[in-house]
């Protein structure tokens, strides 16, 4: 790893010379996207990390995302299609295609999370049976079901294959000409703890899971759903409660 470690900084450092360089893709992304392409590496959607056994993690300074993506994994059970269940059974009309539900919504471990104006939410940990639950109840906070759930096991997976060591980049953006640019100004690279901590910062609700289910609006995809992802995410400042800096 200390290798790789030294490739990707010494790659890092000849795109920092380069100073601001033009975006190389467009809309939600475009910062790490144009990164990846400068080190020659092509989008996919594998669960494994971007180079060599190490995650790249792209963060706009100042303008930026408060939280980090850590990593997406849809719910192991019930159901097969648990996300689209969710959506069908606690979502809500979009505003602009009333016939078609949505589900937009960020759950804790720590308090509940009202949705749709007729549910609360909440993540319970399980470690008995080694689950993550997601509580619902309903607006008069009676227990309606808890059904979906996330195994241990898949998560530690995640975390092993996916954002065991984690390169955190910093860059600028700016206009010019109707063209975005980039400047990527800092690197640093993180090992994560152990998959205790992970569990316990979910538990202190450092942790949280967002659902993003919405509709295509236009192009041959009109009405049909598109799913951004079952994503856990951290603050960034809080990024080193769940790892250390190598």
């Amino acid at each position: 790893m200390k290798q790789t470690i030294e490739e990707l900084t010494l790659k890092f450092m000849e795109i920092k010379k380069q100073n601001w360089i033009e975006s190389s893709s467009h809309g939600k992304g475009n910062v790490g996207i144009t990164f990846e392409n400068l080190i020659g590496k092509e989008r996919e959607n594998f669960p494994i990390a971007d180079y060599n056994g190490i995650e790249i993690k792209t963060s706009l300074k100042h303008t930026g995302r408060l939280n980090l993506n850590l990593f997406s994994a849809t719910f192991d059970g019930p159901y097969i299609y648990g996300i689209q269940y969710l959506k069908n059974q606690y979502g809500w009309s979009d505003k602009e295609l009333k016939e078609y539900k949505i589900f937009y919504a960020t759950i804790s471990a720590t308090k509940l999370t009202k949705v749709n104006n007729h549910y609360f939410m909440k993540l319970e940990i399980d470690y008995f049976y080694k689950k993550i639950y997601l509580i619902i109840l309903d607006k008069n906070k009676k227990l309606i079901e808890k059904s979906c759930f996330w195994n241990f096991r898949t998560l530690k997976e995640k975390l092993d294959k996916k954002i065991k060591y984690l390169a955190f980049i910093e860059a600028e953006k700016k206009y010019e000409y109707n063209k975005t640019y980039f400047r990527y100004t800092k690197i640093d690279f993180y090992k994560i703890k152990n998959f205790s901590t992970f569990l316990s910062l979910i538990e202190t609700g450092d942790i949280k899971i967002s659902f993003n289910v919405g509709v295509y609006k236009k192009g041959n995809k009109y009405g049909q759903t598109y799913d951004h992802g079952t994503n856990f995410e951290i603050k960034k400042e809080n990024i080193t409660k769940l790892y250390d800096h190598i």
